[in-house]
């Protein structure tokens, strides 16, 4: 079975690449985690209102995925609990 750095297809490789490490959709994917954390917004309206802010697809033209920028959000969000 192929995977792409740890993940199931390259969609959900790309959809963490850039999340993770383009500093501008960094920073709006910790803002709205900090909604979550401070009880402002549910998790599932997290990645909602992150698809929407996102552009239509990845810079490298591969279509975000829900489920990983789910997964993404809960780990930031154990984080930042952490530090609240």
């Amino acid at each position: 079975m192929k995977t792409f750095n740890g993940y199931t297809t390259y969609n959900h490789w790309n959809t963490a690449l850039w999340l993770n490490n383009d500093e501008d959709m960094y920073n709006t994917m910790q803002n709205i985690v900090e909604l979550v954390v401070y009880r402002h917004i549910t998790k599932k309206q997290a990645v909602e209102r992150l698809l929407k802010r996102l552009p239509a697809k990845t810079p490298d033209g591969a279509t975000w995925q829900a489920d990983t920028i789910a997964e993404l959000i809960e780990e930031n969000y154990v984080e930042q609990l952490k530090y609240s």
